[in-house]
């Protein structure tokens, strides 16, 4: 009787350490594929904004809030302070 739990409890080690190294396996290449999703995302989403920035017809809109520099002189000096 005793042989026999024994048994029993060596086939329950076996068994438990097969399904939790399948899990440990299967777990960690899920993150894997996942951090390497996101970071492939943010890659992609990088060099997009490195082509907005070096985008050609973005050069042709004039930005509203730049002051030139003859009118910064001008406002510098109109002031009586």
């Amino acid at each position: 009787m005793k042989n026999n739990k024994s048994n029993i409890l060596l086939y329950g080690l076996l068994i438990g350490g097969l399904v939790g190294a399948g899990a440990a396996i299967y777990f960690t290449s899920k993150y894997f594929t996942e951090k390497r999703k996101i970071n492939r995302m943010k890659k992609n989403k990088f060099y997009e904004g490195i082509e907005d920035i070096f985008d050609a017809s973005g050069a042709e809109t004039p930005d509203e809030n730049i002051i030139s520099e003859q009118e910064i002189l001008d406002q510098l000096y109109s002031n009586p302070e």
